[in-house]
């Protein structure tokens, strides 16, 4: 019983993060509280017993720290972090493989690397509206009621965040 509750107020706290950081047109601000959620997300996963989402959640919580902290910096820098975290995602993806069904997990953590650290503004959160509907295929395999609510919730709010930044 206690595990459930705790399901649910990770799940809670990660979608009001993620929904916090859409909504808002501060690309900075979106880094920062989409890594906050993240961790959460990955406590969540772990919870339920998904170990491949677990996994390429808690790398996302790097991802994101990268991505804020080499938000305008150009260069080698941030193409050699995008390769390294590009790398470790397939790393995790073959070694937690659990079937095909998380090639949509994988290729939203992918996408979302790519979003992440080279897109900004409407660009970043129309590609995060397309992240949230690839990882609402693994939300939906793994019956995770907070993850399906948030991947459904959060690509509507990343949606409404483009319109709102559009032409900034």
């Amino acid at each position: 019983m206690l595990l459930m509750h705790l399901i649910d107020a990770t799940g809670i706290a990660a979608l009001s993060l993620n929904i916090s950081g859409l909504v808002r047109p501060g690309d900075g601000r979106l880094l920062r509280t989409s890594g906050w959620a993240s961790a959460l997300w990955a406590l969540n996963s772990l919870m339920l017993g998904a170990p491949t989402a677990a996994a390429l959640n808690a790398l996302s919580v790097g991802r994101q720290a990268s991505a804020a902290a080499l938000l305008n910096r150009p260069g080698r820098l941030k193409a050699a972090a995008f390769a390294a975290f590009v790398a470790v995602t397939l790393a995790l993806a073959t070694i937690l493989w659990s079937g095909a069904l998380g090639l949509f997990a994988v290729a939203g953590s992918l996408l979302g690397t790519y979003a992440m650290f080279y897109l900004r503004g409407a660009s970043l959160r129309w590609a995060l509206a397309l992240v949230n509907a690839l990882w609402l295929s693994n939300a939906l395999v793994y019956d995770a009621f907070w993850q399906v609510a948030a991947n459904l919730v959060c690509g509507i709010a990343a949606a409404i965040g483009a319109w709102k930044t559009r032409g900034h």
